[in-house]
């Protein structure tokens, strides 16, 4: 699946494959839902085989040959996967042709965020629930507890800029009630006024979300709504099929405690039912909406704003809504790069009863043109057909291995060394904990997907410019070296400054620029860096460094050769990070970009600006010839009339844009510990609310 430019042949063995392994998945899947051992749940496998491997097709259907530039940073001409192939309906930044801009930017309003479009689910859902009958009237009562990220982060909730909640529900939908036996009902609704007047550390992870459930109970006299009679009404059973199938999002269905019913429930029973599943949905929610624990457990360098769920609303939105199957899909992330890897999830659920690729065998540096007994194992874990007699290192070979090291970030130079070895063997493992870390941190972005953002993902080196999901610009950056990481973040792009002093901050002039005064007070004035104190520009010779550098603050004025270029994107933030160009532009021909104090460098910063300003300030024809009418003299400010997210993003997994799963290298380690606290990397920790997580 690695084998990069594939002929017809290729896609064949590819759907055949997606038959198998899809189908493999869908029977897995079976096994876990309620009932899975009758005939049912046999049936039910059956039906998702169907389904996913008609998914399959799509998915390899959308492998075009038109020779375009793929997406994801690859700037290699190829065949670029195409989404709406496999039901998309907007194209996503790891999967998109990059456009053109021809002055007129795509008209949209930044104010507005964009429509969400339905999710793409791996499997389908065995049937569509039947909407609850209305019952009485009420409205779920706020609390003043706001929600909060994993253990320990500050509130968010709905004042969080971007937040995205479900859909609230008029008075009367949020009290949809399913009873067919009002006598029964009333003694049930009784006892979950009894439950609840009593010890709730049981229904509720958090306080907040246990507030949340006595209001919205409250509000409708303590009535049922996920329990009908003596059996779950069609909202609590579609609200446990979303649970049962939280794998899907790399969740753990078992965090999520669903009882089951008896044949003949009590009052008591069907009550705390009812109350439990309430609880189980608000965490549901908050997982896989925000995430299953506080990012900032990793580092201070992991800073992100993820949009924590109302349980008010959680409750409220599904229960009143008028497709209950949707409003639960929305709490997921919308982002297409998210969905995309949500399906190569499914694939590996798959894979897990096929049968394992061959390892291929250390030796010499494998080079075009050799021959060597290895080649046949090599053919085959690249997916190629061939015979064992064939040992020949032929260009066919060559070329996917190629398009395999460009996909796992190495140089494509075709030669089989001991790293791309390694990497060809350790393809074929199973990477579900690597994806469901990625899937991780799609939740830390905001919740609602912006019309338009810049998103940087650091281990790839890359930066893209995103409207509507589409990539229109990309182009790439160096960022901070592992003892000066560039943060995970997200702010606002509000402003350009031409011509950007350098203001050396703290940590470079404690750590390296103190050193080099102490044994030459003039090396700095030698890179144009001047010495500050109170506000005038002094002789360095004449102060005693060893006594250190309190009082003193260090400038390099614009020129040619100051550190931030000719111009620096601004993003205002607690970690003083930003955007910006560089006067050594010979750096960004490297693979590996890790060398910046924390910042970002913009390769081609012009280009950029000229997209970035035909966004942000939309008709004033800011091209490259009116912007470089900006550089040189003093510092000039451009302020953005339309403003929007910029992402700093970490993700070592993702799609690209032929379709392939893409593993980076783990730059900062931030992959290591998200799969590390989630229990999926070794160490056993547990997630926010959850339950001890199981070896994968």
């Amino acid at each position: 699946m690695m084998s990069g430019r594939m002929g017809g042949g290729a896609r064949s063995r590819l759907a055949a494959m997606a038959r198998t392994l899809l189908a493999g998945a869908a029977i897995w899947v079976a096994f876990q839902a309620p009932g899975s051992l009758s005939g049912g749940g046999v049936a039910l496998a059956q039906e998702r085989a169907g389904a996913s491997v008609e998914q399959g097709m799509r998915i390899q259907s959308g492998i075009r040959t038109s020779g375009v530039r793929a997406g994801n940073g690859t700037g290699d001409v190829g065949r670029a996967f195409d989404p709406i192939a496999v039901g998309m309906r907007r194209t996503g930044q790891g999967a998109s042709l990059l456009a053109a801009l021809n002055g007129d930017p795509a008209p949209f309003d930044m104010n507005t965020l964009r429509g969400q479009p339905p999710a793409v689910e791996a499997v389908p859902a065995a049937e569509p629930p039947a909407q609850p009958a209305a019952a009485q009237p009420a409205t779920p009562a706020a609390t003043d507890t706001a929600p909060a990220v994993g253990a320990g982060a500050p509130a968010m909730g709905a004042g969080t800029p971007g937040a995205a909640q479900p859909a609230a529900a008029t008075p009367a939908a949020a009290t949809n009630v399913s009873a067919t036996e009002p006598g029964a009902s009333s003694v049930v609704a009784a006892r979950i006024g009894e439950l609840l007047a009593g010890p709730q550390a049981r229904f509720g992870v958090k306080p907040n979300e246990r507030e949340a459930l006595a209001a919205f109970y409250a509000a409708r006299q303590y009535q049922p709504v996920f329990t009908a009679g003596t059996a779950w009404s069609s909202l609590g059973t579609a609200v446990q099929q979303q649970v049962a199938n939280s794998w899907q999002d790399g969740l753990q269905p078992a965090d999520y405690e669903v009882p089951a019913l008896s044949a003949h429930p009590g009052e008591v029973e069907l009550a705390e039912a009812e109350l439990k599943l309430a609880s189980a949905l608000m965490l549901y929610a908050r997982h896989v909406q925000s995430g299953r624990f506080d990012p900032k457990r990793i580092s201070a360098n992991v800073d992100p704003s993820p949009t924590v769920p109302d349980p008010n609303a959680v409750l409220a939105g599904v229960s009143g809504a008028a497709d209950p199957r949707a409003a639960l899909a929305a709490f997921a992330p919308q982002y297409d790069e998210y969905r995309l890897l949500k399906m190569q999830l499914a694939g590996l659920e798959g894979e897990r009863h096929g049968v394992a690729p061959p390892h291929v065998p250390a030796g010499p540096t494998l080079r075009p043109g050799d021959e060597d007994p290895r080649v046949p194992a090599l053919r085959a874990r690249l997916g190629l057909v061939g015979t064992p007699e064939d040992t020949l290192y032929d260009p066919d070979l060559v070329e996917a291995v190629r398009a395999f090291q460009r996909s796992a970030g190495e140089r494509p130079d075709g030669a089989v060394g001991p790293v791309t070895l390694a990497a060809l063997n350790g393809a074929g493992e199973d990477r579900t904990a690597d994806i469901i870390a990625n899937m991780e941190r799609w939740r830390w972005l905001p919740h609602e997907v912006a019309p338009t953002y810049v998103i940087v993902n650091i281990p790839e080196y890359m930066v893209r410019i995103v409207v509507d999901e589409q990539t229109i610009h990309e182009t790439r950056v160096i960022v901070g070296k592992p003892e000066n990481q560039t943060p995970v973040m997200t702010e606002n792009m509000q402003y350009t400054v031409f011509n950007p002093s350098w203001n050396v901050p703290p940590g470079i002039m404690r750590n390296e620029m103190l050193p080099k005064l102490r044994s030459d007070p003039y090396a700095l004035a030698r890179q144009g860096i001047d010495v500050v104190r109170n506000g005038r520009v002094i002789d360095p010779g004449t102060v005693d460094w060893s006594r250190g550098s309190q009082g003193y603050s260090f400038r390099q004025p614009p020129g040619e050769r100051n550190a931030l270029g000719n111009m620096k994107f601004m993003f205002p933030n607690k970690h003083s990070v930003y955007l910006h160009d560089t006067p050594n532009r010979t750096l960004f021909a490297r693979d590996q970009r890790a060398l910046s104090h924390g910042c970002v460098r913009v390769h081609e910063p012009m280009k950029f600006a000229e997209v970035l300003f035909s966004l942000g300030l939309p008709g004033e024809g800011w091209n490259q010839q009116r912007i470089s009418k900006l550089i040189g003299g003093k510092e000039r400010y451009l302020n953005l009339k339309q403003r929007f997210p910029v992402h700093l993003a970490y993700f070592t997994t993702y799609v690209d844009g032929e379709g392939r799963l893409v593993t980076r290298p783990d730059l900062y380690g931030t992959n290591a510990a998200t799969k590390a606290i989630l229990g999926i990397g070794g160490a056993a920790q547990v997630a926010d609310g959850g339950n001890a997580p199981r070896r994968r």
